[in-house]
């Protein structure tokens, strides 16, 4: 009998390699450029996609996959002999993927009535997502069934959390997020917000002016998630952020130090259309 089949969307910001390490299949968002598009992760890598997005100013999108390429992911791996299935999303507030996903479930289960299928809408993006789908992802390996995990990552869901800097706004603006004219006066007055992902949607953490500040006020953000556990696990966050990444950890040197994990981990091509190269964000979880 085989084990659940963890599923997850490439905005969850699993990459091919963990996905590779933890039996976790990928459903992919489309990245459209206006020349092309092409399949997160599997027609355009993290470094591909950065290339390719720095060097053109036009407006890029994202898109879910069609229910047809969901359909196939199933069936797939119903041949391979799963017959149960969690699947994550990233908050329905923020993409149609979590809705299409409904509609492939109801599809699916009306040809394969001896599947079973749970869907979670985690809530949050990129690495927020990362802790609950590679929890789900352990307890599948330990054998544990799909009400068990479905159960424990609803619980999982209360720890997620993820807080930024971005470069500037100009990447908000080109994913559609943004008025072109807010972001043009954001950048000339050089504000530089803290954002984070709260209730399923971006959010101000604090309104301030200035990349120094934003980065202060981001450290002190995390410092005051790190206090809420006795261990914990430290994810950094970039798409070509090497020097606000060696900001964050030279301001969060203690913190990292008494981490049972830390990580730094490249944003998946979805996520870099919407914030852009240069961001930096952070997440923190119980070990």
């Amino acid at each position: 009998m085989k084990k659940v089949k963890i599923i997850a969307d490439s905005g969850c910001n699993i990459d091919l390699e963990m996905a590779k390490e933890y039996g976790i299949s990928i459903l992919p968002f489309n990245i459209n450029f206006k020349d092309k598009s092409y399949i997160d992760l599997y027609e355009i890598s993290k470094s591909e996609f950065l290339e390719k997005y720095k060097a053109s100013d036009e407006k890029v999108t994202t898109s879910i996959p069609s229910i047809g390429y969901f359909l196939k992911l199933l069936e797939e791996e119903y041949d391979r002999g799963y017959r149960d299935f969690l699947i994550f999303s990233i908050s329905k507030k923020l993409t149609g993927m979590n809705q299409m996903m409904h509609i492939g479930k109801d599809e699916f289960l009306e040809k394969k009535s001896d599947a079973n299928i749970e869907i979670i809408d985690t809530n949050t993006a990129t690495i927020a997502s990362i802790y609950p789908v590679i929890k789900a992802a352990k307890y599948a390996e330990d054998g544990e069934s799909l009400e068990q995990i479905y159960k424990k990552s609803l619980e999982n869901l209360k720890y997620v959390n993820v807080c930024g800097v971005v470069k500037n706004l100009d990447a908000l603006s080109r994913g559609g997020r943004l008025p072109k004219s807010i972001a043009k006066l954001g950048n000339l007055i050089s504000f530089s917000p803290v954002l984070c992902i709260e209730n399923g949607e971006v959010s101000l953490i604090k309104k301030v002016t200035g990349k120094k500040k934003s980065y202060k006020e981001l450290i002190k953000y995390v410092k005051k998630l790190c206090t809420k556990y006795d261990s914990y696990q430290l994810i950094i966050g970039g798409a070509d952020s090497d020097e606000p990444i060696e900001i964050i950890k030279e301001g969060l040197a203690e913190e990292i130090e008494k981490a049972n994990d830390f990580k730094i981990i490249d944003v998946t091509p979805v996520i870099g259309v919407h914030l852009g190269d240069g961001v930096v964000f952070c997440s923190v979880f119980p070990y």
